[in-house]
């Protein structure tokens, strides 16, 4: 009897394990706490599927795993100039929009969707999020808030003597903040203007280069202001807000400056494509896209949810819009591999000097 019971518990373990590989799995490729994990629940739940979700920290590291072609994605969501990239070595493919039936009850923001359309991307993508870069800086000290308005992308670069000045350790941003500076396209692909910007870089006397931690450094007073993403912002925001705690901190953002966008993409070597359009589809359901955009902090899209979180939810602070009335926007392209390079080789060379 309990040699028949010990095989039936074999054989019925391997009936469960066989049960479990056999769910059909969606893999998503994402950044850090961008998705609220409840939905993906209710979406495991509703279609009777495992989302596979794997963190990355940058688009370049998007960019290198696609590129590999070692393991496979059927969603990922990359930021516009990655995008751009991604659509030249064919490692993404069109949306089916007819597949996504809630995609026609959202519009999305005409002043985002005009940038991203220029671009030529947007038969490849579904709006995410979007933001801004701009200036984080520590309000303690009350001349800074002033000489930005004043100054704008000046105040960054002019008075490192004075202030202690973070830059983001990106060549795309540093140097899209020095061609922001002059006066320049953040897509500038003219020599002469990037050397330009290669020069300012290097004369504005940097406390220090950094990342994500600029945010912490500004927040904690080692640094005055920093360049950071209008999203390194929201989150530190929230944070302080849940926590109860004094908020030290501002966000301004110069006029012009770059919009990014994040949206959602189908690479060309996903396995679940069908799939991959209803995982899509499930987040544009106009209660999900809020849950969502709540979640995230970040400003949604799509115009009834943005209106809903500003005068329902109380994200009705002005650098949430990321396109006020009167501003000037640009929006990353990836441009041509020589520029990438110039890129990098201006960003180490303002580093070292």
């Amino acid at each position: 009897m309990k040699k028949l019971a010990l095989s039936l518990l074999i054989v019925f373990g391997f009936i469960l394990t066989v049960g479990c590989t056999s769910t059909t799995k969606l893999y998503v490729l994402n950044w850090g706490e961008y998705m609220d994990p409840d939905l993906i629940s209710a979406f495991e739940d509703e279609y009777g599927v495992k989302v596979v979700y794997q963190e990355v920290g940058s688009n370049e590291e998007m960019a290198t795993l696609l590129q590999a072609g070692n393991s496979v994605y059927d969603i990922v969501i990359p930021s516009d100039y990655t995008i751009d990239k991604l659509i030249q070595e064919q490692l993404i493919q069109p949306i089916d929009f007819t597949k996504l039936t809630n995609f026609e009850n959202l519009e999305v923001i005409s002043s985002l969707y005009d940038l991203y359309d220029e671009s030529g991307i947007a038969d490849y993508v579904v709006p995410y999020a979007w933001g801004t870069i701009g200036i984080l800086y520590n309000t303690d000290d009350t001349t800074i808030a002033p000489l930005l308005e004043e100054e704008g992308w000046a105040g960054l670069f002019e008075h490192g003597d004075t202030y202690h000045v973070g830059m983001y350790d990106s060549s795309r941003d540093a140097v899209a903040a020095a061609l922001l500076y002059l006066g320049y396209d953040v897509n500038s692909e003219v020599e002469s203007e990037l050397m330009e910007a290669e020069t300012a870089l290097k004369d504005a006397n940097f406390f220090a280069w950094g990342e994500d931690n600029l945010k912490g450094l500004v927040i904690e007073g080692t640094l005055d202001m920093a360049l950071v993403y209008s999203g390194d912002y929201f989150s530190e925001y929230y944070i302080a807000d849940e926590e109860g705690r004094a908020i030290n901190f501002d966000y301004y953002v110069p006029n012009p400056t770059n919009v990014w966008m994040d949206a959602m993409v189908i690479p060309s070597i996903s396995e679940n494509v069908e799939l991959a359009h209803q995982f899509i589809d499930f987040f544009l359901r106009e209660a999900n896209a809020l849950q969502n955009s709540d979640w995230i902090g970040y400003a949604p899209c799509y115009q009834v949810i943005y209106d809903q979180m500003v005068d329902d939810y109380g994200y009705d602070f002005e650098s949430f819009n990321p396109f006020p009335e009167g501003a000037n926007r640009q929006m990353y392209v990836y441009g041509t591999d020589w520029r990438s390079e110039m890129l990098f080789s201006i960003l180490s060379s303002a580093k070292i000097g």
